[in-house]
């Protein structure tokens, strides 16, 4: 097939694939830039063929992540056996940056500077397993913390995270601290049952009760999906780019956090790598090895095991 056409019946399934269906796209970041990449394909053309397709390269290349979304409705024509293939000219790789991480006496000095609320979601976000990402926790909510086994004989505790990766449950620990300062805040917003437990749906709102009400109304699913985005972008706008932009030469995403609990894990608390991965929610542990970034101690160690002639 020499030319596809671009109805609409193939942009929400193909938005559906990359939603529900393909397990590699954890990003939320992500999902928006190719729904907002394809929605400007589909304002220009009316179909795809080799004309169309360079026409978009030269609009779009420099300034969008357009070639990611044409390998990744590649993938979609082969899982629905659709009979095309978008060829693109090879561009020159770019070198892959691992993010900055930041230590633990960083971020404590970050977190000070923050209103009560936001210090509560970076620590959760940091604290809680060997990280969450973002949208795990958007979606944590009260009822997914094992608070009945909560007692001075057992403070740390488990929580259940959900359809996290597509899906995909894990089961992690909570370090005592964090579930102490969980446990205030639900007493602070009235979630305390009548078991003495904080109990309820979402632990952090991000105008809930505001946000899109009609859609909400009209069609619930879209309205979470929606929802997300929206309470994604608060945190990385106002916490994560508001307050980390103060540490000099580091640029500090929500990523970043990940990475430096991974790391902070591996190197200075020696957790084993299996456990980290299991943790983080990776399937393929070589996923995790790129979240281990072993400290200049650990280099000097290795070498000095390892010896020489």
């Amino acid at each position: 097939m020499e030319e596809l056409a671009l109805t609409n019946e193939l942009k929400d399934d193909f938005i559906d694939y990359i939603v529900k269906i393909d397990e590699r796209i954890t990003s939320l970041n992500t999902i928006k830039s190719y729904t907002n990449i394809l929605g400007r394909i589909y304002k220009d053309q009316k179909v795809l063929n080799r004309d169309t397709i360079n026409q978009l390269l030269k609009k779009y290349n420099k300034t969008t992540k357009i070639r990611a979304l044409f390998s990744k409705l590649n993938e979609y024509f082969d899982q629905r056996e659709i009979d095309f293939i978008i060829k693109v000219p090879k561009n020159a790789r770019k070198e892959r940056h691992l993010p900055d991480i930041i230590s633990r006496e960083q971020l404590l000095r970050i977190i000070e500077t923050m209103p009560e609320v936001a210090k509560l979601i970076i620590s959760c976000i940091f604290n809680i397993g060997a990280g969450l990402r973002i949208s795990e926790i958007i979606n944590l909510k009260w009822d997914d913390i094992d608070w009945e086994n909560w007692g001075l004989e057992n403070k740390t505790i488990t929580v259940k995270i959900k359809d996290s990766k597509r899906g995909k449950d894990r089961i992690i620990p909570i370090p005592h601290f964090t579930t102490a300062e969980l446990y205030k805040y639900a007493e602070d917003t009235g979630s305390i049952n009548e078991d003495g437990f904080p109990s309820g749906g979402r632990i952090f709102d991000f105008g809930s009760d505001s946000f899109k009400q009609e859609l909400k109304l009209l069609d619930r699913e879209q309205w979470e999906y929606e929802y997300v985005i929206h309470s994604y972008d608060f945190i990385r706008h106002n916490i994560i780019n508001r307050y980390f932009k103060k540490i000099k030469n580091k640029h500090i995403t929500a990523h970043s956090l990940r990475h430096s609990r991974a790391s902070e894990l591996y190197n200075i608390h020696k957790v084993p790598i299996a456990k980290i991965q299991q943790w983080l929610g990776h399937t393929d542990i070589g996923t995790t090895m790129i979240y281990i970034h072993l400290s200049t101690e650990e280099d000097s160690k290795i070498m000095e095991d390892v010896g020489g002639v």
